[in-house]
């Protein structure tokens, strides 16, 4: 119950007490005997007690309704014992419609104005109806004026509660969304510092592994064994450069590219991973009209993110499945699904999955997810992860198409 409607279910009371009294002081001849003080308890003490108990939600539930129905049979009483519907007193009529007005929902108007109305006519009954229809019916006629009135301002003011909960709600969500955010932003604020010194910590090894790849390469070409760990080797080394400049900004205007081949850039993330995982299949289904898509960004976090899907895929099925991977084009935007035949996504973890710090994998760090879907809004995409329809799960991954060239393969590019 609201503060107005509390403060509705004290004043009739109260009310009725003092029209009591006032009906006493004004007519001297109702003075004697306690009748208008039992009068104004009989009627006032219920509701008072209704007052009272307010709190307790069975009686909550029906105070409001029982409350005017007593006070509008008070002030009949207290009417019928002074002029009928000459009396004063039935200006208390108004004063329980404006309330209810002010108290109640518009249905609540209508039922205390149609009362009010019932409780005049069993007034008027008492003195004859034939002999006062004409004020009993200017008087009814005022009431459901004043009742219409009332249901306007009843019907204003709860559509404007609703549409102030309506937007309290919005304001509501978009506070949490803000805050979980800002949690984001703290999390990443907090590794940002390590994670540039890891930047620069892997530019250092780069140069280091070059030079001894430098040193053991006339040996292998002499020999003429391993020469493809050793390719394999020097790609690893280039991915790694590329990744150390992108994290310390170097590349930051190399990111929106003129354009990356969709399925180039797959090739080259499931080439890198396949050769790891000999016991898992990578089922590349690519629709006819998706063969040449391109999307407005760099191959580089282009693969990085393919990369970061496929990757938790293979480690969802332990190595060992198959990954289907399928390409469509959904009017101006790529479509790529990533299905797994693993363990699929633990309860309760839909609203967690993409949180920085949170993971489900023993070792891992709760970010790959995280800048996954960075890196997707960065380009006005989206990411979405469900639980596949029988098994496993199903990362969705969604990117606006360009009309450009593809951009030159970068050096980490691979060939599936």
């Amino acid at each position: 119950m609201n503060k107005t409607a509390e403060r509705a279910l004290l004043a009739r009371p109260l009310a009725l007490c003092l029209g009591a009294l006032a009906v006493v002081w004004l007519n001297p001849n109702l003075r004697q005997g306690t009748l208008f003080l039992w009068l104004a308890v009989a009627f006032g003490g219920p509701n008072f007690l209704l007052w009272v108990a307010r709190d307790f939600r069975p009686i909550a539930r029906i105070a409001q309704i029982a409350s005017p129905v007593i006070g509008l049979l008070g002030w009949g009483t207290l009417a019928t014992f002074t002029l009928g519907l000459k009396s004063p007193i039935l200006a208390a009529f108004f004063f329980e419609v404006g309330l209810a007005a002010i108290s109640m929902g518009p249905a609540g108007v209508v039922g205390v104005t149609s009362v009010a109305i019932l409780v005049l006519a069993l007034v008027q009954s008492l003195f004859g109806l034939a002999a006062g229809w004409q004020l009993l019916s200017l008087e009814a006629a005022f009431l459901a004026v004043m009742g219409g009135l009332g249901f306007a301002m009843a019907h204003r003011r709860v559509t404007g509660e609703a549409a102030l909960r309506t937007q309290s709600d919005e304001l509501g969500q978009r506070l949490e969304t803000l805050q979980r955010e800002l949690e984001d932003e703290r999390v990443v604020s907090r590794v940002g510092e390590n994670v540039a010194r890891l930047a620069h910590g892997l530019k250092n090894a780069v140069h280091s592994l070059r030079g001894f790849v430098g040193l053991i390469e006339p040996e292998v070409e002499r020999v003429g064994a391993s020469r493809e760990a050793l390719a394999g080797l020097r790609a690893a080394i280039d991915d790694l450069e590329q990744l150390a400049r992108l994290t310390l900004a170097e590349t930051t205007g190399a990111i929106r590219a003129m354009g990356a081949s969709v399925t180039a850039v797959l090739g080259a993330a499931t080439g890198a991973l396949g050769p790891a995982n000999p016991e898992l299949v990578f089922d590349v289904r690519v629709a006819p009209d998706a063969r040449d898509l391109l999307i407005p960004i760099a191959e580089t976090p282009f693969q990085e993110l393919l990369t970061i899907l496929l990757r938790n895929a293979v480690e969802a099925m332990h190595g060992v499945g198959r990954c289907t991977i399928e390409v469509t084009r959904r009017g101006d935007h790529c479509r790529v699904e990533i299905s797994d035949e693993g363990e699929g996504l633990p309860p309760d973890s839909d609203a967690r999955l993409f949180t920085p710090g949170f993971t489900t994998k023993s070792g891992g760090s709760g970010f790959g997810l995280f800048l996954a879907r960075r890196i997707v809004e960065d380009q006005g995409g989206s990411l979405r992860l469900a639980s596949g329809p029988e098994k496993g799960a199903v990362a969705v991954l969604e990117l606006p198409l360009t009309h450009a060239r593809p951009a030159p393969a970068s050096a980490g590019a691979r060939p599936a």
